[in-house]
C-alpha cells in the first residue's frame, strides 16, 4: 500500500501511538487514527501540536519523516532514525568517501534529468521549450557553467508569468510551491534513511546549516512535478494556499510514474532514485536518476 501523508492544520492536537495506530486527540476525544503502516510522512504545519515520544520511535522504527513546519509552509524541523538500513556503515562510508570526478558527474545527471522535466512541462503547458531541450546536452560534468540557472529563468518566466520571481519567503505561488517541495523532500528523506546514506553528505548543495543536503540534491528532477500541478490550478493558488490546494499536492505521493517494471508511485520512484545512488556510492552503474514526468499527470 501506498503511505499517506498525515498531516495536522489545526492547533492543540495531541499525537499518540496505541496499538499500531497513529491517533489525534483533542481536548480528550480522540478525533482519528490511521494505521503507523500505511503513513508515508507525518506533518505537522501548525503550532501547538503535542506528539509523545513513544510515537516518534515508532515512526523512526518505520523510517517515517516527522516534519515541523514553520511560516510559509518551510519545513523548520526532521525527525529520522538513526539507522537507515543494515548496510548502513558501509554505504556511508562509500558516501563520505566519493571522489570529487564521480560527485560531478552525478550532479550532472541530476541536471539533466530536471531541466528535462522543465521542458516537458513546458510542452504540456503550451508554451516554448525547445531551448530547453538543447540545453541538456550542454550540461557537463558538476555544471560547472550552471545551465540550471540559465535552463531555471526561462523556465519560470514562460511557465508562471514574467513577473513571477521564486522566493521562498512569499505568499500566494511561492507558498504552494513551498507545500509542494515539502511533500516530495519528506519522500526522498525517507528513501535517504531507508538506503542507509546519510543525509548531510552531498553531491552539489554545500550549505553548511542545512543538514538534508543529499534530500536537496536528489529532489530536484522531482521538482517540475510539483510546478506542473500549481501551474494547473495557477489561479486558485495566486490567491491563498487552502485545505483543497494542500491536498492535491499531498496527492503528490501517490502519482504514478513510468518505470522499466511498469508504473510506480513517486513514493516508491523516490525510494529507489536513494538506492540508485547509494549503490553509486558503492561503485555501481548508474543510467537514470529518476523517470520522466507521468503520462497521467494531467489528470492529477
Amino acid at each position: 500500500m501506498v503511505g499517506q501523508i498525515v498531516e495536522i492544520t489545526e492547533p492543540g492536537h495531541w499525537l499518540k501511538k496505541s496499538r499500531g495506530f497513529l491517533q489525534v486527540h483533542n481536548s480528550g476525544e480522540m478525533l482519528g487514527q490511521v494505521p503507523l503502516d500505511d503513513i508515508q510522512t507525518v506533518l505537522v504545519s501548525v503550532p501547538g501540536c503535542a506528539v509523545s515520544s513513544v510515537l516518534m520511535d515508532q515512526l523512526a522504527q518505520r523510517d517515517i519523516p516527522l516534519v515541523i513546519c514553520g511560516e510559509n509552509y518551510l519545513p523548520s524541523s526532521w525527525t529520522l532514525p538513526l539507522q537507515g538500513a543494515v548496510r548502513q556503515f558501509r554505504v556511508m562510508r562509500a558516501q563520505a568517501q566519493l571522489s570529487e570526478p564521480r560527485r560531478k558527474r552525478f550532479w550532472q545527471k541530476i541536471v539533466r534529468a530536471k531541466i528535462a522535466n522543465q521542458s516537458e512541462v513546458l510542452s504540456r503547458a503550451g508554451k516554448p521549450c525547445g531551448d530547453l531541450s538543447r540545453m541538456i546536452r550542454k550540461v557537463k560534468s558538476g555544471d560547472p557553467e550552471n545551465v540550471e540557472a540559465q535552463a531555471a529563468r526561462a523556465y519560470w518566466q514562460r511557465l508562471l508569468g514574467e513577473e513571477f520571481r521564486r522566493d521562498r519567503e512569499a505568499p500566494g505561488l511561492n507558498a504552494a510551491l513551498n507545500y509542494g517541495y515539502t511533500i516530495l523532500r519528506a519522500c526522498v528523506a525517507r528513501g535517504v534513511s531507508g538506503a542507509g546514506l546519510h543525509p548531510s553528505f552531498s553531491v552539489h548543495h554545500k550549505n553548511p546549516r542545512n543538514p538534508m543536503n543529499l534530500v536537496d540534491d536528489l529532489v530536484e528532477p522531482f521538482r517540475p512535478i510539483a510546478d506542473f500541478v500549481i501551474w494547473q490550478q495557477i489561479q486558485e493558488y495566486s490567491k491563498e494556499l487552502t485545505n483543497e490546494g494542500k491536498l492535491r499536492l499531498a496527492s503528490l505521493c501517490t502519482l504514478p510514474l513510468p518505470t522499466e517494471d511498469g508504473f510506480s508511485p513517486l513514493s516508491q520512484v523516490a525510494v529507489k532514485s536513494c538506492r540508485s545512488f547509494a549503490g553509486y556510492c558503492l561503485g555501481e552503474t548508474v543510467n537514470e536518476v529518476v523517470p520522466s514526468l507521468p503520462t497521467t499527470l494531467d489528470s492529477i
